[in-house]
């Protein structure tokens, strides 16, 4: 597992129902006492969608040459710009473009159209990232490759802020995050001399010449793909290639750039799993040894602690923060099975919470992993997918879970999700009571599903497809903006369009919603 490679795991977890301890751990189970439990649903109060709220925003793409769904690429990184949706196509032919939409056909247009520079091979428009008056992305053009650009929301007002790296040649640009009005982002290049990558800080106000490198980090360290944000601050790891790894912290400028903390001194230890709630962020530290360690951070070198250790014996994964407590799930590699754990914030030791089924464990390979977790904002559960692999590389099994930090709050909502190994489902907390994801069923495919978090509240959202199609329409990137949620879906255009799903609190009967 590389360090750039993340968590690499065939497919995810477990079985039906919500389950008890297993013999083997009830004398470790029992030592847990419920906490408090958490309100059930949100300020909010969203009701569920229906399928007649839910509606192809506008045909953006000619119908799909290659033909396949699952693979289509579709409408994506969804972002809100000064409270209207801005978004990217790309085509199977090259075109590029940056959109815009306020949710009907005739309020989506194109903000800034690029041509094909390369064919089929032309780079993608993409790294959306909204400042409040600039919005940054990454797009191609014929005399530049791969650069930096702005815009304000206007065709006049979108141009290129400077060629990174100098003619055709591409600029890899990472961690594109805004830090109050301007961009911090890393570049990365290739240094053939040291045959390794130099990485390079950078800051931009939208101006070629506001645009300055901060820190060079040089060739002899690696800084992790995966990042989170505290306030305007953007925390990244770093680890050099000999020697320890340390959590950084930058606010853009080169005084406000520094080590928070070592977390490691092993050669040898990987971030995984970075979650951020409000103004915690908890991570993962995997060590060679197999160990797993359990961190928070509140981006101060005060607040970035070691919470808890798990052995070799089970691989642990994050799952997020509720109340006073962090939760993560051990899966043993012994008896496959998945026990949610809760490790108090303020320190002391990891309690089990609740051990989730695994229908599978006895019949070879099924080990269970998670897939997507979210948290509404503010909110007071978690959502997450857990698969169960096999020998093969798709899963036996995958499952939408919800817990409230309880064993009686944690829920098995909907089973399967996706079943193939070249589409995973999304999971979108919109709120405690409300979350879309997607789930496959034998008369209609994989579609877009929504829960209020109960069993009775989970439904298919809608047939996009439809029988006329009998397939699958896809769903992807869901993506919350005031009253809708948008999302991609591969419809009866034959290729993947922006749709979007109505949200209200004025409730209609099941029976009518379709």
């Amino acid at each position: 597992m590389g360090w750039r490679g993340g968590w690499v795991w065939s497919l995810l977890v477990v079985g039906v129902g919500c389950g008890g301890a297993l013999p083997e751990e009830q004398a470790e189970a029992a030592l847990a006492q419920e906490p408090t439990s958490a309100p059930d649903v949100t300020a909010e109060g969203l009701c569920l969608p229906t399928a007649a709220g839910t509606q192809r925003v506008k045909t953006l793409l000619p119908p799909s040459e290659l033909g396949i769904p699952r693979f289509a690429m579709g409408p994506g990184s969804f972002v809100d710009f000064q409270g209207t949706l801005h978004f990217a196509v790309n085509g199977e032919d090259g075109r590029r473009g940056l959109w815009r939409s306020t949710g009907t056909d005739a309020g989506t247009t194109e903000v800034r159209f690029f041509p094909p520079t390369q064919g089929r091979e032309t780079p993608l428009l993409s790294g959306l990232t909204a400042t409040p008056s600039r919005l940054f992305f990454q797009a191609p053009d014929a005399a530049h490759g791969l650069e930096l650009w702005v815009s304000n929301g206007t065709t006049a007002g979108t141009r290129m802020v400077k060629d990174l790296t100098p003619g055709v040649e591409n600029s890899y640009l990472t961690h594109l995050a805004a830090s109050g009005d301007r961009l911090i982002f890393f570049k990365e290049t290739y240094d053939a001399s040291a045959s390794t990558t130099r990485y390079e800080l950078w800051r931009s106000d939208g101006t070629a010449s506001g645009t300055v490198r901060v820190r060079d980090f040089g060739t002899s360290v690696d800084v992790s793909y995966l990042d989170a944000k505290q306030g305007n601050a953007l925390l990244f790891f770093v680890r050099e290639l000999q020697g320890a790894t340390s959590l950084w912290r930058t606010d853009g400028t080169a005084g406000g750039t520094f080590a928070l903390k070592r977390l490691d001194a092993g050669p040898d230890t990987y971030p995984n799993d970075v979650r951020t709630s409000g103004a915690l962020t908890l991570f993962k530290l995997e060590e060679s040894s197999g160990l797993s360690e359990l961190w928070k951070t509140d981006g101060t070198a005060g607040g970035t602690l070691r919470l808890a250790s798990f052995g070799p014996t089970r691989a642990m994964r994050v799952l997020g923060a509720l109340g006073s407590y962090a939760y993560v799930t051990t899966t043993s590699f012994s008896t496959q099975y998945m026990v949610v754990y809760r490790v108090p914030l303020a320190g002391g030791n990891p309690e089990p919470v609740v051990t989730l089924p695994n229908d599978y464990a006895s019949q070879g390979p099924a080990f269970p992993t998670i897939d997507a977790v979210s948290q509404a904002p503010g909110g007071r559960k978690l959502f997450f997918s857990v698969a169960i692999g096999s020998d093969g590389p798709a899963p036996r099994d995958t499952q939408l879970w919800v817990t409230n930090g309880t064993a009686g709050g944690t829920t098995l909502l909907r089973r399967p999700l996706s079943l193939s190994d070249e589409y995973s489902s999304p999971v979108y907390a919109v709120a405690d009571n409300l979350v879309f994801f997607s789930a496959y069923e034998t008369t209609a495919g994989i579609e877009p599903w929504v829960s209020n978090g109960t069993v009775a509240g989970t439904r298919r959202l809608k047939d996009i497809a439809g029988p006329a199609q009998g397939g699958s329409s896809y769903p992807r990137e869901f993506f919350r903006l005031g009253s809708r949620v948008y999302f991609s879906a591969y419809d009866d255009t034959q290729n993947s369009q922006l749709w979007s799903s109505h949200l209200s609190t004025a409730c209609v009967a099941p029976e009518d919603a379709q």
